[in-house]
């Protein structure tokens, strides 16, 4: 395993960043697995990034809850062609199906871009959000565009989802990532609201909201995931993303057909990420290298991350770091390179 180069690849992304702390884990075809940290949990104290410390994963939460809802639709709780109407008290719910809302084809607008919301959300850092009240900044907005239609990405999406499943199950979504992440598949340190108070979490900072230089975000915790929700609100770190991403890939927590109705992509090029050819339901289909990867990118302000895995040969690999912005593709190609030139064409050659 090429750990040293691997280890090195991260370090430079950390440095490039001025010691942006970073957590990184790559899964091997024989499930062979290497982790690595590089950089500072605290920017203040200059305290380093170690493998005790928790991030938070923003929108790879994503591929967490269209996991658990199409574990619902393995069980027959629910369709992917059901109109939400049944669960979501919109105006427009008898229109938009499960589906829609999974591959950001339903029109929803984005709640995390509406003014009001944004203002309030940095306002009160202490603000414990609702799902009602996240579902209420879009309740009375009108449609994107006609159901349907065409992609556009939307974390509103996400948070109607997580009401879904919270109404379809009478489980709160803290409970549901509980029992299908930790209690079933044993990866114990990822949470929604729920980890203990002695969890270590790595500090938060942001260079883009404000545009004062680097920023503290720790304070701002409590509105951030609460905020956040099923659309990107998980704590985790990286061997659990990692493993997480391989189960699902893998088989393990979906049947055949029901992963490959996950897998079934509508176009999607998207300007916030440009690597993206497609999206699928709740998982996003990137090019990176000339390599085809699925999973899922994440920001949320004052963390960032990638989760993505690739078919054949076969390998995962899960970056978080405690910034918002990390340049993600760019962190995962430079591992990816490794893993292809050190490991899978190294072999080859032999």
């Amino acid at each position: 395993m090429p750990a040293d180069m691997l280890s090195a690849a991260v370090q430079r992304a950390s440095e490039r960043r001025a010691d942006t702390g970073l957590q990184a884990t790559v899964i091997f075809d024989d499930g062979t697995v290497w982790h690595g940290v590089a950089g500072e949990a605290d920017h203040g104290d200059s305290d380093p990034l170690t493998h005790e410390d928790h991030l938070y994963i923003g929108s790879v939460t994503k591929l967490f809850t269209a996991t658990l809802v199409m574990r619902r639709v393995q069980r027959g709780a629910i369709s992917l062609s059901d109109t939400v109407d049944e669960w979501l008290d919109l105006e427009y719910a008898d229109d938009v199906t499960v589906r829609m809302l999974l591959n950001h084809t339903s029109g929803v607008p984005n709640y995390t871009e509406d003014l009001w919301f944004g203002l309030r959300y940095f306002a009160r850092p202490s603000k414990r959000w609702t799902p009602g009240e996240l579902v209420d900044v879009v309740g009375g907005k009108p449609l994107n565009f006609a159901p349907g239609s065409r992609h556009r990405y939307s974390n509103s999406n996400y948070v109607l989802l997580g009401r879904l499943l919270e109404r379809v199950t009478g489980s709160p979504y803290s409970a549901l990532v509980r029992s299908l992440v930790r209690e079933e598949l044993g990866y114990d340190r990822t949470y929604y609201l729920d980890y203990p108070d002695e969890t270590v979490i790595a500090n938060a900072y942001d260079e883009s909201i404000f545009r004062f230089g680097r920023q503290n975000l720790t304070a701002f915790r409590t509105s951030m995931e609460t905020g956040a929700y099923a659309a990107g609100g998980i704590l985790s770190t990286a061997p659990d993303v990692a493993s997480f991403v391989r189960s699902v890939f893998d088989g393990r927590v979906l049947d055949e057909d029901v992963l490959s109705d996950m897998r079934t992509f509508v176009d999607a090029p998207d300007e916030d990420v440009p690597t993206q050819v497609e999206y699928g339901l709740g998982i996003r289909h990137l090019r990176i290298g000339d390599e085809d990867l699925y999973g899922h990118t994440g920001t949320i302000p004052g963390y960032s991350a990638i989760a993505m895995h690739h078919d054949e040969p076969r390998y995962t690999i899960a970056v978080i770091g405690n910034v918002s912005t990390i340049a993600q593709a760019e962190i995962c190609g430079a591992l990816q390179r490794v893993v292809l030139d050190e490991r899978y064409r190294a072999i080859g050659s032999e």
